[in-house]
């Protein structure tokens, strides 16, 4: 008998595969370099969306503000494992054993003022000149008086038509479009889906080495990470303009295991 309760329906996407639907929740830390995976159970407890960031934050900070301090408690541990907390080896000893990074949704970044900080989408020129042969004239059109009569005299056309002003368009007169940035790194989606709990691809180089430090060969596997979605903590983040409340997971180390080729029937690296 099922509850008298309606549930919300999703679709599906036809030809989804019922691995990534029932997906572990694991950061995968590909072979390639700086190149990373999420699986589809993160980004839905994460709340991501294709082209929304992910961003990544540690505690090694708050290990080295304890350093300092040099409590009883971890001069006990400290001594307990053979470490000199005195000596650089001893605190480095100390934070790789203690260290734990986390995973969350990246934070809309804006100045002190406020104000959003705008981060611009890469166009080639080539991009550029097929919109201008595309739109040229309702470029020009979609101008106010005061910005046609500007490019006007910029290219020593006063008076000209739009016709005329739309042939002298170039590259250079078409601005690249913006966006709000966020702190992280923009996700991807190998499929054209959209919305929240897809698998999503991104790039950090710097974590990916981070995270592959102790590798002698760091293209040589790819190293998964569980995501702890039951473990989360809220931390805080400052965003520029203020402190902001942010859900972080922690990853738990679970293998490193050699990429699957393509073709092969196993998962293919994606």
């Amino acid at each position: 008998m099922k509850l008298g309760i309606k549930f919300g329906i999703n679709a599906i996407m036809a030809g989804q595969k019922s691995a990534l639907l029932n997906a572990t929740p694991q950061l995968i830390v590909k072979s390639t370099p700086g190149q990373f995976t999420i699986t589809s159970p993160v980004s839905k407890a994460l709340g991501i969306a294709v082209g929304e960031n992910v961003m990544f934050l540690n505690n090694i900070s708050g290990i080295e503000a304890m350093i300092q301090a040099a409590p009883d408690e971890l001069i006990n541990y400290c001594n307990e494992n053979g470490w000199d907390i005195n000596t650089r080896e001893g605190q480095d000893a100390l934070i790789k054993d203690q260290t734990v990074w986390y995973i969350a949704k990246g934070v809309l970044l804006y100045k002190r003022n406020g104000e959003a900080i705008l981060g611009t989408v890469r166009v080639t020129k080539e991009d550029k000149l097929t919109q201008i042969a595309e739109n040229g004239l309702g470029m020009i059109q979609s101008m106010s008086e005061e910005e046609k009569a500007a490019f006007a005299a910029a290219k020593n056309l006063e008076g000209a038509d739009d016709e005329t002003l739309a042939g002298a368009l170039t590259a250079d007169d078409i601005a690249s479009p913006t966006f709000h940035a966020a702190s992280g790194s923009k996700t991807a989606a190998t499929a054209k889906a959209t919305g929240v709990g897809l698998q999503l691809n991104f790039t950090d180089t710097a974590i990916w080495d981070s995270l592959k430090a102790d590798l002698a060969d760091k293209s040589s596997v790819n190293r998964l990470f569980n995501v702890k979605l039951d473990e989360a903590e809220e931390v805080t983040y400052n965003n520029g303009k203020e402190d902001v409340k942010v859900m972080a997971y922690p990853l738990e180390f679970d293998a490193d295991k050699e990429p699957m080729k393509r073709g092969a029937n196993a998962e293919d690296e994606e």
